[in-house]
């Protein structure tokens, strides 16, 4: 499985429900990753949001915006005129025949009821991820078509500021190949965050 590491191809991607990956984690028994995966940090982007570090990798916003834009756009207008922000992170990889889009939207959850917000509270090891579903997109090269399906309750960090910075907390995603499967896992306060441990078994 190719990582497409340094860019993220810009494709229009019209999006219809898929069928047949299956997600494991949460509620299921305890992830087991194997060796020798090839961990990538998932990319961060932010809408309406105009701070520095979250412009993400060249091509990233395009297809942020291609997957979750018909969400984003729809945010209302907060009272001081500006729209709600919505942060998105994802990775790209590849096979001979398909491209895989791992992504996921995060926003308060008063606009976007699917995300679970953090806990408020001011204790040193609160969780700092929300949980919102995570967005899995498949395009065949071929055809260019592309089909998609949500998994609920995945972690998602999007912390940036200098008491907790991106390189101390985010999602990765792993791929892979014998099995044909996904996996997840996230980083926060430097540190693993084991409850956030996820697969996803791919369709071949």
């Amino acid at each position: 499985m190719k990582t497409l590491l340094k860019t993220i191809p810009a494709f229009a991607l019209g999006l219809c429900l898929a069928a047949g990956a299956s997600a494991q984690g949460a509620k299921d028994k305890k992830i087991v990753f194997p060796a020798g995966l090839d961990w990538q940090t998932m990319d961060l982007v932010a809408f309406n949001f105009n701070y520095p570090g979250y412009e993400g990798k060249p091509g990233s916003r395009e297809v942020a915006h291609s997957i979750w834009g018909e969400i984003i756009d729809k945010f209302p207008t907060r009272s001081d005129g500006k729209k709600w922000s919505a942060f998105v992170i994802l990775s790209a990889f590849e096979n001979i025949s398909k491209r895989f889009y791992f992504s996921s939207l995060d926003a308060a959850s008063t606009v976007y009821p699917l995300c679970e917000d953090p806990p408020n509270h001011n204790s040193k090891d609160t969780p700092i991820y929300s949980q919102c579903p995570m967005r899995v997109v498949i395009q065949d090269k071929a055809s260019g078509q592309s089909t998609h399906q949500d998994f609920p309750r995945y972690c998602i960090m999007t912390t940036n500021d200098k008491d907790q910075p991106k390189t101390r907390n985010y999602a990765q995603v792993a791929v892979h190949p014998a099995t044909n499967t996904a996996y997840f896992r996230v980083v926060q306060y430097g540190k693993p965050a084991p409850e956030c441990d996820r697969a996803i078994k791919l369709p071949r």
